[in-house]
């Protein structure tokens, strides 16, 4: 078939029956190639039958691969590796990774309500290597977590609603075909950035969003609509975190007022929910809120912030703003932005120079302030992240940007 490696794929892998996913494989400085013929059934029987299967890069040439050619719907989906090669797997066996993958990481806060949340530990530790597979008899722990809903009066908690959502935006938006599995299970599929309280934001922001960016959906022939079809998925990214960075305060609102910054709210306002109803937050609600925002339309993203800047907090306290994770040709970078909520006319991006941040400047970065990134892996992360509003809390992982924040923003001139 197509798919054997030294043989160039077809340029379509969009199946001829309602529900598959994929990718191809990804050649270096490959662009988004939207108007490709929707065929080749042989092929997407053969991923369909016997899933997952690896495809290389090697195998292709960019004039003829395209990440939307391989369109996502409801039975496969598809990964692209940092070395350029794809697999796929059953949305099935994509839910079990991605519950496995949070249960390996629950944070601290969330083991005594694991259940509540939507956890299944009996299920998870029974398929510890999330086998989904018919002939063995395993049954799938999404399924088994899908099964306890039936129960009259309850419903199986925020997971699977986080999950069901982290796959939609894999289906609709294309810029998620070049981000890599691991990015995407620990920056888009989780539902908490630190330790704010755990709510079912998901859904909401999703829908929010949605009316915003339907010129970025793939379409039901297996376009993407104008507005981002001649587009990079780095550069829709950029474009789809300054659309959201505008647009999001105003959504939002009630009663027709912008959700607007007020300082010391944290931690009393700071998750998604509360500071939609109350219209405001400091800046690290704000963050929280962006990037569950960024998180529910398949973009990664994560907090970044200084627990006290120069390491004296009596002299200007802490702060907490958004990193976003953008793929390139040598695997990606983190680059960073402020919520800008309104009344601002000019929403922060990713494009703009860090030292028109009013933070950015030589004089808070001259060595003495430590940066640092929250994560959801654990044993990954070489650091936690430093609450202000928790101290001495350690059960956030983290990461130290320290280095990175002085190097950019120590040359910035006052």
């Amino acid at each position: 078939t197509d798919m054997k490696r030294g043989k160039r794929p077809s340029s379509s892998c969009t199946s001829n029956t309602p529900g598959s996913i994929g990718f191809a494989g990804v050649a270096n400085g490959m662009m988004l190639l939207s108007f490709l013929a929707v065929s080749v059934s042989a092929f997407v029987a053969a991923v369909a039958s016997h899933p997952p299967v690896t495809l290389h890069a090697a195998d292709a040439t960019a004039d003829v691969v395209s990440l939307n050619a391989c369109r996502s719907n409801s039975t496969h989906i598809g990964w692209i590796g940092n070395n350029g090669s794809g697999v796929f797997e059953t949305m099935d066996e994509a839910r079990v990774k991605m519950t496995k993958y949070l249960w390996d990481n629950i944070m601290p806060y969330d083991v005594r309500n694991a259940q509540t949340i939507g956890f299944d530990a009996d299920a998870l530790s029974s398929y510890e290597h999330c086998d989904s597979n018919a002939e063995t008899g395993h049954q799938s722990v999404s399924r088994v977590m899908r099964q306890q809903s039936i129960i009259e009066g309850l419903s199986d908690g925020i997971l699977n609603q986080t999950l069901h959502y982290s796959l939609q935006a894999k289906l609709l938006y294309p810029w998620t075909d070049v981000i890599p599995r691991p990015i995407y299970l620990e920056y888009v599929v989780p539902f908490a950035v630190v330790n704010e309280p755990r709510t079912d934001y998901r859904p909401l922001l999703f829908d929010a969003l949605r009316e915003s960016l339907k010129g970025y959906e793939r379409s039901q022939d297996n376009r993407i609509n104008i507005e981002g079809w001649t587009q990079t998925p780095q550069a829709q990214i950029k474009e789809v975190v300054k659309i959201i960075n505008t647009r999001l305060w105003s959504i939002l609102g009630r009663n027709s007022k912008p959700i607007v910054f007020q300082a010391v709210l944290t931690p009393r306002i700071y998750d998604p929910l509360s500071v939609i109803a109350h219209g405001h937050s400091s800046c690290t609600g704000l963050a929280i809120l962006l990037i569950a925002a960024l998180r529910s339309v398949g973009i990664a993203a994560r907090m970044a912030g200084t627990p006290a800047w120069c390491g004296k907090k009596e002299i200007g306290g802490n702060h907490n703003w958004v990193e976003v994770f953008v793929p390139d040709d040598t695997g990606g970078q983190w680059l960073f932005l402020e919520p800008t909520p309104f009344p601002s006319a000019n929403a922060d991006d990713l494009d703009r120079d860090p030292c028109k941040r009013w933070f950015c400047t030589a004089e808070r970065f001259n060595g003495s302030t430590k940066v640092f990134a929250s994560r959801f892996t654990k044993d990954k992360a070489g650091a936690f992240y430093p609450m202000s509003w928790a101290v001495g809390d350690d059960g956030v992982p983290g990461e130290d940007r320290s280095k990175y924040y002085t190097s950019i923003c120590g040359e910035c001139k006052t």
